[in-house]
């Protein structure tokens, strides 16, 4: 059976457990802060399946692709590991993105990068499983920070299990292995364009392209190589239109967070709601990590 591979979220629809909260883990060396975390997820109680625990459009938009493709979901999740869909898990805060008050690789002393959480974590033999079980494509939809945390395992592979990976997003990775790069599916800015059937913003971008890949190109050539797929995926965006890059207005990190606050209730707390508001509405610039962190930090005054 397909596998994909999406990214955990920041959001969660279960309230996390107030042990399993980065911020809260002690500073230390590499394999103390594993150790430490890893005590505090055997001590915490599940609370619901791994694919009913993540929400936000970047999670839905791979459930989707899973159900719609009848495909097996994995999770790669910086705080569990890699984590099947139908697992029951905790919820929990830590993530391995940069600039939020839960990015766990604040907490390790010397320099440390997502891989070397990763591996501390659990190493790469779960991955690596699911990639030689699966049949007869892996697609891999994640972020940046999510495949440079996995890149070294994917390194690992032989080149018959290379030819089974699709990837799409983790477009900001410049050390993947090269032999990995020619697996990689030409989704870029047209995805985002005025012709995208699924346009959204950068943050989910990878999982609506791996979506869009699952439905419109692996569905009508499952067995294809993977340069069949790179041109049935090309013809796909052959006709569309780039974005048209628009100058916003700048505004202080005051200023942008009373907007989000006037219009958290209307959007529901949705990140990605709230950023199509300022960027496609009000006109306003904020970068994707600026954005992310201030609504964190508005998501925290708005809990009981």
């Amino acid at each position: 059976m397909t596998a994909i591979l999406t990214a955990c979220t920041q959001r969660k629809r279960v309230s996390h457990n107030p042990l399993l909260c980065a911020r809260h883990l002690p500073e230390g060396k590499l394999s103390d802060v594993a150790g430490t975390w890893a005590d505090r997820l055997s001590q915490a109680a599940t609370t619901c399946p791994a694919k009913d625990l993540y929400c936000g459009r970047s999670f839905s938009e791979a459930v989707k692709a899973a159900q719609n493709i009848q495909a097996e979901l994995h999770i790669v999740s910086a705080g569990l590991g890699l984590v099947p869909g139908d697992v029951n898990v905790p919820s929990y805060n830590l993530t391995v993105s940069k600039g939020t008050a839960d990015c766990v690789l604040s907490k390790l002393n010397g320099e440390c990068s997502e891989a070397d959480w990763w591996g501390a974590l659990g190493g790469p033999d779960p991955l690596l499983q699911v990639i030689k079980k699966a049949s007869p494509i892996v697609i891999i939809g994640l972020p940046s920070p999510y495949l440079r945390m996995i890149a070294p395992t994917l390194a690992l592979l032989s080149d018959d299990l290379c030819n089974k990976l699709r990837i799409v997003g983790g477009r900001d990775v410049p050390d993947l292995d090269p032999r990995l790069e020619a697996f990689r599916l030409p989704y870029d800015d047209r995805f985002d364009g005025p012709d995208s059937p699924l346009p959204g913003t950068k943050a989910d971008f990878a999982s609506r392209a791996a979506r869009h890949f699952a439905e419109e190109v692996l569905a009508k050539a499952p067995t294809a190589s993977t340069d069949d797929h790179r041109s049935l995926a090309e013809a796909e965006m052959s006709t569309w239109r780039r974005p048209v890059a628009k100058a916003g207005v700048r505004m202080s990190d005051a200023d942008l967070k009373s907007i989000v606050r006037a219009r958290w209730a209307s959007a529901g707390g949705r990140s990605t709601r709230l950023l199509r508001i300022l960027r496609d509405e009000l006109n306003v610039a904020c970068e994707q990590k600026r954005f992310a962190k201030l609504a964190a930090e508005i998501r925290e005054e708005q809990a009981p």
